[in-house]
């Protein structure tokens, strides 16, 4: 089992920026979770997968937490070095149909096998996913010949606690503790469920206190 030195251990903090403003998170447990490569397949020349969500042999979305009280941290792998991947994460009125209206392969393109090796995935295919907030990949063959994909999963799966103490958040905000930032390529919604846990007075509160700090370039 391969365990990076960036994931989290208990104790320290997590803050996730969504459209409605950051969450802060306390990790209070971790368990770093085993995968086999996930093979996508066969890709001719100038091809691509299509959007795909990748499932175990249960069927469960690997890069979905499977409950509420669970966060994941995860670097992706990418072989071989040709394939091209791009990322987004369904919205919410498109999670059940991947075809829906989207660009192929936008919107994003977020690693290949170059940026980020199979075998010791880096910095730049970071992601945090959730319950109902969880990844979707495009693996595109922009070489001249054809390849066979596969990608390569390191997670952590986390237990946390939602930072309620607006003096703390105003701390991690200030840089006065360490914190795990994550932002997303770009803005999503959290979780409905999430909203509902975190309520929208401290959305709101995190959000005005981190646009203020951040647009004074604290």
């Amino acid at each position: 089992m391969y365990e990076k030195p960036e994931f989290l251990k208990p104790g320290h903090y997590l803050a996730v920026a969504f459209r409605e403003g950051p969450v802060f998170f306390r990790v209070t447990g971790r368990e770093v979770m085993a995968y086999e490569p996930y093979e996508v397949g066969k890709i001719a020349a100038g091809q691509s997968s299509d959007w795909i969500e990748p499932k175990n042999d249960r069927g469960d979305r690997i890069l979905e937490a499977e409950a509420q009280r669970f966060i994941l941290h995860s670097f992706v792998g990418v072989a071989p070095e040709e394939a091209e991947v791009y990322l987004q994460f369904p919205p919410r009125n498109d999670r059940m149909n991947l075809r829906g209206t989207r660009k192929v392969p936008g919107p994003v393109k977020w690693i290949d096998g170059v940026t980020s090796k199979f075998e010791e995935p880096n910095a730049n295919s970071e992601l945090i996913s959730f319950l109902d907030l969880y990844p979707a990949f495009n693996v595109v063959n922009e070489g001249g010949e054809d390849i066979y994909a596969m990608l390569s999963f390191h997670v952590a799966k986390y237990t946390y606690r939602v930072i309620r103490d607006t003096k703390l958040i105003d701390t991690l905000i200030e840089g006065k503790k360490a914190c795990k930032i994550y932002t997303f390529l770009e803005p999503y919604e959290a979780p409905s469920w999430l909203v509902k846990l975190v309520g929208n007075d401290l959305f709101k509160y995190a959000a005005a206190k981190w646009n203020e700090l951040m647009g004074a370039g604290v």
